[in-house]
């Protein structure tokens, strides 16, 4: 039997068509629990009228969505979770698909169902990724036509979070998602911390799930979509706090250098964009919680038993359409691209 988990926050038009899609899974879920952030625009109350069966918790305050997934494993009753974001619908027949990989693979912990654009559904968003050195997510069919979406015939170096099948007890041994991230970067690091337990993560790409407008002032759609500066904020905090948690020390300390060459790069494109107050402010409170990092690198660690050098890559990078594809632009993406995959070819055997 399976927990359903939907987590939202101020979701009030998405919710019927995520619920809907949920109830008509062939099993439905045994229960489904409506994680909401404190919401002010009624989702509560539509739950609760129109969806009786719906179990609703209020977390109480607006903690993010790594908040309300841990809220809601932790209530499940189940100990298969899975937890889907409240703009998103599912095919009929995913549930069913995802179960099946799950059970097929006794190490899997994660199943991430193949999302499509909700403007253009013969269109791939998010497809699973690999984990980059530098603490980004290498992301697969990235927007490539669903006819041409390549398949994997093995597990994935990591999973978007948007709609995945858990095991309770395997989320729990790894603690969860990290409440201090709030959003972005939270899938690196929970993907990180099954991966270095040997645990595995697949895509299921017969489990198909639209994934309507993303998160507000934070998701950046299509080629002419506006890069928001809380975004620059978030990615400016959160990508070294993942690495201080999950990455070996004498990795971290190896990579140095091609992370600050990354760092720098980022710096300008946000300086370029009119975003260096939202860089300053994400590095001003990664310095405030580096105390955090550290007692969550602890709780990381524990159990590791896979080094960073089996986890991580140096493939190309993931950038959104429209960005870098042309001019000088596009040739300094190519010459960053192999400069980084050098350095990972030197130095990758060294690291732990």
């Amino acid at each position: 039997m399976i927990s359903a988990i939907v987590v939202n926050w101020n979701g009030r038009d998405y919710l019927p068509g995520c619920l809907d899609a949920l109830l008509a899974q062939d099993p439905p879920p045994a229960e489904i629990l409506l994680v909401d952030n404190h919401s002010d625009d009624g989702s509560r109350e539509l739950v609760a009228a129109r969806y009786p069966s719906v179990r609703v918790i209020d977390t109480g305050r607006n903690g993010g969505p790594c908040l309300a997934r841990n809220v809601g494993v932790n209530a499940a009753q189940h100990e298969l979770c899975l937890l889907i974001d409240n703009d998103v619908i599912l095919h009929p027949g995913a549930l069913a698909e995802l179960t099946g990989c799950l059970a097929g693979d006794p190490r899997c912990a994660m199943v991430q169902a193949r999302s499509v654009c909700g403007d253009d559904e013969s269109v791939v968003h998010y497809d699973g990724g690999d984990l980059h050195f530098l603490g980004t997510l290498i992301l697969h069919n990235w927007y490539r036509p669903l006819g041409q979406a390549k398949v994997p015939d093995g597990p994935v170096g990591a999973a978007i979070a948007l709609c995945f099948l858990t095991r309770k007890s395997v989320y729990t041994e790894v603690g969860g998602f990290d409440e201090n991230l709030f959003i972005l970067y939270e899938d690196n690091e929970f993907s990180y911390k099954l991966r270095m337990r040997g645990y595995t993560i697949r895509l299921c790409a017969a489990a198909i799930c639209t994934h309507l407008a993303g998160t507000a002032e934070l998701s950046v759609r299509g080629a002419d979509a506006r890069y928001p500066g809380r975004r620059t904020y978030l990615h400016s905090r959160n990508r070294w706090y993942v690495l201080l948690t999950c990455m070996r020390w004498r990795t971290l300390l190896l990579t140095v250098p091609a992370q600050l060459v990354y760092g720098a790069v980022y710096a300008a494109f946000g300086h370029q964009r009119g975003h260096m107050r939202d860089w300053w402010r994400g590095k001003r409170e990664l310095l405030a919680l580096l105390p955090a990092a550290i007692r969550a690198r602890r709780v990381a660690q524990r159990g590791r038993s896979v080094p960073d050098r089996r986890i991580l890559s140096s493939a190309p990078m993931t950038l959104n359409p429209g960005l870098a594809e042309r001019g000088f632009k596009a040739w300094l993406r190519r010459a960053l691209d192999r400069f980084f995959a050098g350095y990972w070819w030197l130095l990758r055997g060294l690291c732990g």
